[in-house]
């Protein structure tokens, strides 16, 4: 049964986030600059404006989080909302390009793509930060999108929506990279385009159908086992997340004719997700 999470209704909600010891679930409004925490134990929701586009965040401790804002990386504290320091990204001269999604990996580095506002090229990369360095790891993608690894981590999913192809790489956890880039779902025959996805802990894909309504669940071979229907049109992005790792937080954006949309959605599944990870700043 869906229902619904949030009281914040956004603009544009993507980018949730559970934090296990916080018993937090963090998201962010791309469009109204926020980011928006709700306290699953006593229910508080807070919101936090930005300067900017705000796209992603990574949780790095009890009082602290790193999200990508525009074209950089900021550190800023959830208690008062002040930043504490910036990270330079790398695409300050591409005016039509901003960060989009992001997650960090199993040892804490935070990966991030960006994408072409106008979607008329591929101009969008894909970028990791590891400490305060900065590297870029892929190149000519139209809206990077959707982040994951498998339970092993060595195999990493990223999304280029507009493409409608949801991509699988080899990945070495140690080293940080990937390669073997393989076409593992094909969108052409599908509703919407997919965006956000999470990775369960029988390593099945849940993908969020943008102009799609529906969240569907993937095998890792690419075979599609199942769909959830939501009352709005823009499913923008799921995580997993309560204490039992069973209960999915999915994120929409707002559509006039539609009074749910932009709230933050949930569903109980039989399935146990992964835990999202913390950045770790000293790596």
């Amino acid at each position: 049964m869906i229902n619904v999470f949030s009281k914040y209704k956004a603009k544009l909600a993507e980018g949730p986030v559970y934090d296990l010891e916080l018993n937090k679930l963090f998201w962010v409004d791309i469009d109204g600059k926020k980011i928006v925490i709700k306290d699953l134990e006593n229910k508080e929701e807070k919101e936090i404006t930005t300067s900017d586009l705000v796209s992603s965040l990574c949780v790095i401790n009890n009082t602290e989080v790193i999200a990508t804002i525009r074209h950089d990386f900021y550190i800023i504290n959830i208690d008062s909302g002040n930043i504490l320091s910036k990270i330079d990204g790398q695409e300050n001269d591409l005016e039509n390009n901003r960060f989009n999604d992001g997650k960090c990996d199993k040892l804490g580095r935070y990966w991030a793509g960006t994408m072409n506002m106008l979607k008329d090229k591929p101009s969008g990369n894909l970028y990791k930060l590891e400490g305060n360095k900065i590297e870029k790891m892929l190149s000519q993608l139209t809206v990077s999108n959707g982040l994951g690894w498998n339970p092993e981590n060595n195999i990493m999913y990223l999304i280029d929506s507009p493409i409608r192809k949801v991509y699988s790489f080899d990945y070495d956890l140690n080293k940080g990279e990937i390669f073997n880039r393989k076409v593992l779902i094909d969108f052409k025959d599908e509703v919407g385009n997919p965006d956000g996805m999470t990775v369960d802990e029988e390593g099945y894909l849940w993908i969020a159908h943008w102009n799609g309504g529906k969240i569907s669940r993937w095998s890792p071979n690419g075979k599609k086992v199942f769909e959830i229907k939501l009352p709005v049109t823009y499913v923008s992005s799921v995580t997993f997340g309560g204490k039992e790792m069973n209960e999915l937080f999915i994120t929409t954006a707002y559509k006039e004719d539609e009074p749910l949309s932009g709230k933050v959605f949930t569903y109980k599944t039989d399935t146990r997700g992964l835990p999202n990870n913390r950045f770790n700043r000293s790596t």
